[in-house]
């Protein structure tokens, strides 16, 4: 198995949007762009710190990016899977190659100019620090911040991960954005992409309103699916301190070398196992792999929130017909992620995809996309799970990474044809 094999999903993306054949070119351009992230002593003894790096650290490495660490060792700090170890160092080496085949995440400082340096928290941290373009990373505690030096973003040394890793993913994008730029002039279809490879100057996303409270007991809970979005909807509520909850997870498939490339989870020691078996960890989130397709009997025992990362329609729409309290559903299309939220009174999931879409052959993606769509699901249930703040009204959003600010948040509705016949759909059908 090469790491062409493993990146085959993106490949895939990049090859259809610009217009590409040569996958190899395809590979190489995956395979250039480099980055090295940076923190003083303060930053990375902190838990926001340490998430923010590592998960921007995997992020890059598994779209193929050669990516190195320069900061201190420093006491790791919490439950942080799938990395394992007493130290910051120790962790990420302990992933470094188990990502993508080939270069490995690098503890220390490269040789050579790299394409971007990102300086986490503390910006005196990029004094002296060579690189063709530096970016300040910065954090709340539900959005993260990117901008070009020497403009500082603000940072909190919060136990709250989740703007961290909305940080760590808007730098996975920016790098992922040297990869379009390199492609530009061999594509057949680049019109509109010079402007979505182009680098930011700033790049921000909110995940949720900023007062939103983080509580640790999730409760109960069902996750249909155990692909890419599950996968960073589990690596972000694994990462609430002191979590505790019981879920099941509900997917027939195995682990292939191609979802090394987007599920943040998987390690070679997983290949070939069920997915599910992924989310079996040794803190307090409990997981039973239920290692099957979610099947009409089950709905009977349907929790009363469902997390959603599978990708077909009549799945969501047999879902919808539990009526569970809460549905989140989190997917991708191309370079953006999407997510929805649907309440038991409100208009559901298959009121926002009335028609079943037959996609054939394997699905493009990124692994900042996935995550992305993951991440946000997690963040809509964590908001459910808190009571804050409470709008029992369907939403959706739609963004793409490169450039968040162009998101699209937006209604959904109820359909009178609403092929779950959920009770939102009955009322508009009767009036």
């Amino acid at each position: 198995m090469t790491s062409n094999e493993q990146l085959a999903r993106t490949i895939l993306l990049l090859a259809a949007d610009l217009g590409i054949s040569n996958e190899v070119a395809i590979a190489r351009a995956l395979h250039q762009p480099t980055a090295v992230l940076v923190a003083d002593e303060v930053v990375a003894s902190t838990y926001a710190g340490q998430v923010a790096l590592t998960t921007a650290a995997m992020l890059m490495r598994r779209s193929g990016h050669q990516v190195f660490v320069d900061i201190p060792d420093v006491d790791l700090i919490g439950f942080q899977v799938p990395m394992a170890g007493r130290t910051l160092h120790e962790a990420i080496q302990s992933v470094a190659d188990k990502l993508i085949d080939g270069d490995a995440i690098s503890v220390g400082c490269p040789l050579f100019a790299p394409d971007i340096a990102f300086i986490f928290g503390n910006g005196t941290a990029g004094v002296g620090v060579r690189a063709k373009r530096i970016m300040s990373v910065g954090w709340s505690k539900w959005s993260g911040t990117l901008n070009d030096w020497p403009i500082q973003s603000a940072w909190e040394d919060c136990s709250n991960p989740f703007g961290v890793m909305t940080a760590a993913a808007l730098a996975a994008a920016e790098l992922f954005k040297v990869t379009g730029r390199i492609l530009l002039p061999i594509g057949n279809r680049t019109a509109g992409f010079g402007d979505v490879f182009a680098a930011s100057k700033s790049s921000s996303f909110r995940l949720a309103p900023e007062e939103t409270p983080l509580l640790n007991e999730l409760g109960s809970f069902d996750i249909v699916s155990a692909g890419a979005v599950s996968n960073a909807f589990v690596y972000a509520v694994a990462r609430i301190a002191d979590v505790t909850g019981l879920g099941r997870a509900f997917d027939k498939d195995r682990s292939d070398n191609p979802n090394r490339n987007r599920n943040v989870l998987l390690l070679p020691k997983d290949m070939h196992k069920p997915k599910v078996d992924t989310f079996v960890f040794s803190n307090g989130l409990t997981i039973e792999p239920v290692p099957r397709h979610f099947e009409e009997y089950d709905l009977a025992s349907l929790a009363e929130r469902v997390v959603v990362g599978v990708d077909d329609i009549p799945t969501r729409w047999m879902l919808a017909r539990g009526n569970p309290a809460w549905m989140g559903v989190g997917a991708t299309s191309h370079f953006s992620a999407m997510a929805s939220v649907h309440y038991a009174h409100s208009a559901c999931a298959a009121c926002l995809h009335p028609k079943d879409e037959v996609v054939e052959g394997d699905t493009p993606t990124v692994a900042f996309v996935s995550f992305f769509a993951g991440l946000q699901v997690a963040a809509d249930f964590m908001r459910d799970v808190s009571g804050y703040d409470l709008n029992l009204a369907s939403r959706q959003n739609y963004w793409t990474p490169f450039h968040p600010q162009n998101e699209m948040p937006s209604k959904v509705y109820p359909v009178a044809g609403c092929p779950a016949g959920c009770y939102a759909s009955q009322i508009k059908r009767a009036a």
